[in-house]
């Protein structure tokens, strides 16, 4: 693993906001201030492919990322944008639609919950 991977992976593992690219990026420029953020767009998105952080699909289009990769959901809020986890298990099962004769594989899923968070109600 290299440092600047290292170095990604510890910012993104130690914050509960649901980062974007740009923000993990500015996060560790003070500690490596030759990294791009080109680099930082290319490890968030090895991460993701090696199962180490998830994105997740805002409303406002910028991806974000998670480091919390196990079956999860979110609370979204429609003023400020905030992101905060749900537990799995406070959600009722969710079964699979029948996706016969769409060519279309599910693999896993998630539920979103749109609101106002405490800081804009």
């Amino acid at each position: 693993m290299t440092i600047q991977r290292r170095t990604v992976f510890e910012e993104l593992a130690g914050r509960r906001d649901h980062p974007t690219a740009d923000q993990v990026y500015e996060a560790v420029q003070h500690r490596l201030p030759t990294l791009s953020r080109t680099t930082v767009y290319r490890v968030l998105e090895t991460l993701v492919e090696t199962g180490f952080a998830r994105k997740v699909h805002h409303p406002d289009a910028v991806v974000r990322f998670d480091p919390a990769t196990g079956r999860h959901h979110h609370l979204v809020c429609e003023a400020c944008g905030r992101l905060v986890d749900l537990d799995d298990a406070v959600v009722p099962k969710v079964r699979h639609p029948d996706t016969n004769g769409t060519g279309f594989r599910i693999r896993d899923y998630s539920v979103s919950f749109n609101g106002l968070c405490s800081r804009c109600h």
